[in-house]
């Protein structure tokens, strides 16, 4: 069964932009979650000054192998996003629908 991370962020640099921390997720971020293991992340706009990263792993377990390394993505990206975590949630997908 799938396992679903989400994190919520708000900006906090005066200069920052939705529009920055996009360019570095595609360059950057989405790339480093998927040589983890994810199956899929997404940059959600949460309107205002945030934003969520949704990703899907494979599995638990492939995300717990991997959380060390997603934690010091996590430290990294809210010094380039300019950003702070806000909240981090995981849960097992219990039901989707096909994109």
């Amino acid at each position: 069964m799938s396992f679903v991370s989400i994190t919520t962020w708000r900006i906090t640099g005066e200069t920052e932009s939705l529009a920055h921390v996009k360019d570095l997720m595609v360059a950057k971020y989405f790339p480093g979650l998927l040589a983890l293991g994810a199956k899929h992340s997404m940059l959600v706009d949460a309107e205002l000054d945030r934003f969520a990263i949704v990703t899907v792993y494979p599995s638990r377990q492939v995300r717990d192998d991997a959380i060390t390394h997603i934690s010091a993505l996590r430290t990294e990206g809210a010094e380039e996003f300019g950003a702070e975590l806000m909240d981090a949630y995981g849960g097992e997908m219990l039901a989707a629908t096909d994109l």
